[in-house]
């Protein structure tokens, strides 16, 4: 009976080159960069572009091969995707938040999500606590909350405020499924943020990404006292 040769694997189909890079990789292992070329339909030259700029942000990273006895020859360098690009893909664990959460209010009622929030925010006042020091002046701590929560993946910044004080600015909200299941999460870190700051200072919330906003903006001032003048914020100084 006569063979047929196995024709070469497709190309695969038009998306962003981008894209598509990252799927081969999560479907098929760690690739060569010529590998990724032909499978691409593309040069090597522009392959590695590709890669250059998912390295720099993190999403791939290259690793030797592991070495073959007798084989001779330069090391063979192999694209992965790295822990990172698992953002990338989509992925059912907000999913199953909300279904927990929707579980939750079903068995234990409007008083066991309550406790549920109250131990998540007494848990993350604690934890912040560690490093958002009290004694620190206004806007040491500000920063110090905004470095938390960019490590979290919030992607923060800290501005100056119009008048004074500071804004904390998040780009990007973790737990945007959650928070919109159940809007306490985000009363709750509210609750955090006024708490960690203390009485010299007002925390309030400027844009709020579940109300219509691009993002979620809290303006970080001095309080003011009946009198006019600014409360101290850090023992023996006014803001």
């Amino acid at each position: 009976m006569p063979t047929h040769p196995i024709p070469p694997t497709p190309p695969v189909p038009p998306k962003s080159t981008r894209h598509a890079l990252l799927d081969i990789l999560k479907r098929e292992g760690p690739q060569e960069a010529k590998t990724l070329a032909a499978r691409l339909g593309i040069t090597p030259m522009a392959v590695g572009l590709q890669l250059g700029s998912l390295e720099e942000e993190k999403l791939v990273m290259a690793r030797p091969e592991a070495p073959v006895p007798g084989k001779r020859g330069r090391p063979v360098h192999l694209w992965a995707l790295t822990q990172a690009a698992d953002r990338v893909f989509p992925d059912a664990h907000a999913l199953l938040t909300v279904g927990l959460l929707d579980s939750l209010q079903e068995v234990y009622g409007a008083g066991g999500m309550q406790k549920l929030l109250d131990a998540r925010t007494r848990h993350q006042r604690e934890d912040y606590a560690r490093e958002v020091q009290a004694t620190a002046e206004l806007k040491d701590r500000v920063k110090a909350l905004a470095r938390l929560r960019d490590r979290e993946g919030y992607m923060t910044e800290v501005k100056a405020a119009p008048g004074g004080g500071w804004l904390l600015i998040e780009n990007h909200c973790p737990i945007c499924t959650a928070a919109r299941a159940c809007r306490g999460f985000c009363q709750s870190e509210w609750e955090v943020f006024s708490g960690l700051m203390g009485t010299g200072a007002v925390v309030t919330r400027e844009e709020h990404l579940l109300t219509g906003g691009r993002r979620c903006v809290y303006a970080i001032k001095p309080a003011v006292t009946n009198g006019g003048t600014k409360k101290k914020t850090k023992a023996g100084e006014e803001r």
